[in-house]
């Protein structure tokens, strides 16, 4: 009887891995690199984002940008081109642009529905870790390790303002719903608050005793919450303090409220993701099941999922109201 031959369990991954690579090609994926002869995985989930629309998802990772259909979970395609890890991504508020910070210093801009790269904005000194689209989609913002803020005309890619006043790394920036105010938090464990069209410094909060690593404007434009050693909840009129939250135990890396205002998703270096009610602060649910830090949270647009993008090499997806995991799109 022939003997059954035991092929070295190497050559069996190592076929599977061209099979996946040739295949993801055919689908329209980046080709690989010159002499390349297979990508593995996906790299780490570092940033999450829903388009306007709530078809697709967008994930960053060391890699590219890796879009999903966010209702079959299915890949639809990798945009490639930094050479550096993906921070930040945002999509426009028209959903026809996505934008990307790098590790490479660099801000791009894509066409959304083909993927295709627009424009490479360049001025930044240090690497990328955060953008943001303006309401009007007029305007990018984007925070730098380089210590500023930089302010692009979102159609042309021309340096519009460069915003000067944190004394250390800029790790996120948001737009206030109206569009008259950015928020940045630094690792001078600051908020402040520029006019958005002039760029002039109005406020900087101050009470955080860590780097501030997270902020986000409730839809309502009342509310600002800032992550860091806490999460805190500041009357974006008057800049005073309404709330500290505090339950992880780790840093916050990451704060989005839901399309209604009533909940406030922050996710953490200590692994959990943490739904609070964003009006009294009180904590309405605990998720578990990444293994290492998130770095990013994301609502869809309807407000019934929660995408958190995990270290650990997963995106997982949430029952928003519930806490309760959907679904896990695993190889990052």
């Amino acid at each position: 009887m022939m003997q059954s031959v035991k092929r070295p369990s190497w050559l069996l991954s190592l076929v599977l891995l061209l099979f996946m690579s040739s295949a993801a090609q055919a689908a329209g994926f980046e080709p690989l690199p010159t002499g390349a002869r297979a990508r593995l995985g996906r790299g780490t989930a570092g940033t999450v984002q829903y388009s306007p629309d709530g078809t697709r998802l967008a994930v960053g990772s060391g890699v590219g940008i890796w879009l999903y259909d966010a209702r079959s979970h299915a890949v639809l395609a990798l945009l490639a081109g930094h050479t550096g890890g993906v921070e930040s991504v945002a999509f426009s508020p028209d959903g026809r642009t996505l934008a990307s910070g790098g590790q490479d210093d660099t801000v791009r801009l894509w066409d959304a529905a083909t993927g295709t790269l627009q424009r490479t904005l360049e001025g930044h000194t240090d690497g990328v870790f955060s953008v943001a689209f303006s309401p009007d989609g007029r305007t990018l913002a984007s925070g730098s390790e380089d210590d500023t803020v930089r302010l692009w005309d979102a159609r042309t890619g021309t340096l519009q303002h460069t915003l000067e006043g944190h004394t250390d790394g800029v790790f996120s920036v948001a737009f206030s719903p109206d569009g008259r105010t950015l928020a940045s938090g630094g690792e001078d464990d600051t908020v402040r608050l520029w006019d958005a069209a002039t760029g002039t410094l109005q406020h900087t909060l101050e009470g955080h005793t860590d780097e501030v690593l997270s902020v986000a404007f409730s839809p309502d434009g009342r509310t600002l919450a800032s992550g860091g050693g806490s999460v805190r909840l500041w009357d974006a009129a008057t800049s005073t303090l309404q709330h500290t939250l505090e339950g992880h135990t780790g840093s916050v890396f990451s704060a989005a409220f839901s399309p209604d205002g009533r909940t406030l998703a922050s996710g953490s270096t200590d692994g959990s993701v943490r739904l609070w009610d964003a009006a009294t602060g009180t904590l309405q649910h605990t998720l578990e099941g990444h293994t290492d830090w998130v770095p990013s949270v994301a609502f869809s647009p309807d407000g019934r999922t929660l995408a958190s993008g995990g270290q650990d090499r997963s995106v997982r997806l949430w029952d928003a109201a519930t806490g309760t995991l959907q679904h896990t799109l695993e190889g990052h």
